[in-house]
């Protein structure tokens, strides 16, 4: 799959608008939809869970367009700002164009984005569908990630260089992104120490994944150097659906300006955290055949590849270490798999 003409570059969407002041629901809608203007409005809503950082709500409304009669169901996210300073996700969801023509992934299209001095409210279309069976969809996802690398990236590459503050203030490898705990494995290495002095099993594991710190940071310097891109890097069964055959990707709350094969990384950290052995190895290869396949010929496949490995190892690191996790498996009675793990993890280590 290739994109080779890079699209006009892209301006905040004519849906973004500002207010310095707290309005009300009709007033948001009425804005973002004028011919709605001076209608009544009848909103059902409903509250959906949000457990993303700086995520004051999530809402689900129901009603009837005023103009034709015909039900619309709307998401309505609010997001506190820091300092005035909006989130990545609000960025995202106002530029225009980025990933049209997708084919393999549906994203939900976006009414607009309201920014306040305190909060950014986002609008979106509301979604239904099956939640689909993570470790069975590899193939399915692979097309749909390999497809949103190459688009985004051209849209990237098509900015002009006003953008370039807001694009690297979005960039994985700014430190208020490398310095949150999922990325920082070593520093539960201090309670794999003690985890060995209770299991002799786990003994001596701690001095060996030391060797995963000059490893990872050998990576991210080679992952720097590689082509931009958008990069969602959530993909949890809570933001996938399928609905007649079609994939639906939601939530951009950890989207990041990142870089080829980060996102393969972060589906397949998700799913070794989550399920056993067998099933994981068998989702990876069909995962990376299927991403190796579909990649852009304008990338390196194999420089793809070690940024995908780079993620994978920082996802499932941090989270197969933290002692959450132990504590988990422990009282699962589960230990013999987290050891299996663990041994996993560090066979990769000859693997550079």
């Amino acid at each position: 799959m290739d994109v080779t003409t890079p699209p006009t570059p892209p301006h905040l969407s004519s849906k973004t608008l500002y207010r310095w002041h707290r309005a009300s629901l009709e007033e948001h809608l009425r804005a973002l939809k004028p011919e709605w203007a001076d209608k009544p409005l009848n909103i059902t809503s409903e509250v959906l869970g949000g457990n993303a950082s700086f995520v004051n709500y999530v809402r689900h409304h129901h009603l009837l367009d005023p103009s034709t009669g015909q039900p619309v169901e709307v998401v309505e996210k609010s997001i506190r700002k820091l300092a005035l300073i909006g989130s990545q996700e609000a960025r995202f969801h106002r530029t225009e164009g980025m990933l049209a023509g997708s084919k393999h992934f549906h994203y939900p299209s976006c009414l607009g984005v309201i920014e306040t001095p305190c909060e950014s409210l986002i609008f979106t279309e509301f979604v239904r569908g099956k939640p689909p069976r993570m470790h069975k969809i590899g193939k399915q996802l692979a097309l749909g990630v390999a497809e949103l690398e190459v688009l985004s990236h051209n849209y990237l590459q098509a900015q002009p260089l006003g953008k370039a503050p807001l694009l690297w203030s979005m960039d994985f490898f700014r430190p208020w992104f490398l310095l949150r705990p999922r990325f920082n494995f070593a520093r539960c290495l201090p309670e794999l120490v003690k985890l060995g002095l209770e299991d002799q099993r786990f003994a001596d594991l701690a001095e060996r994944f030391k060797a995963f710190i000059p490893l990872t940071q050998k990576m991210a310097a080679e992952a720097r150097r590689s082509p931009h891109c958008i990069s969602h890097m959530d993909y949890l069964q809570k933001n996938l659906f399928v609905d007649k055959g079609q994939l639906h990707l939601i939530d951009w709350s950890e989207v990041k300006v990142g870089r080829i094969g980060f996102d393969g990384g972060a589906y397949l950290g998700s799913l070794f955290r989550r399920k056993d052995m067998k099933v994981f190895l068998t989702a990876q290869t069909d995962f990376i055949e299927s991403y190796r396949a579909a990649l852009s010929e304008r990338f390196d496949v194999e420089q793809a590849l070690r940024n995908l490995r780079y993620v994978f190892l920082l996802t499932a690191l941090f989270h197969c270490l933290r002692p959450e996790t132990v504590a988990e498996y422990k009282e699962r009675d589960r230990m013999a798999l987290l050891l299996e793990k663990y041994n996993y993890l560090l066979g990769l280590l000859d693997q550079g």
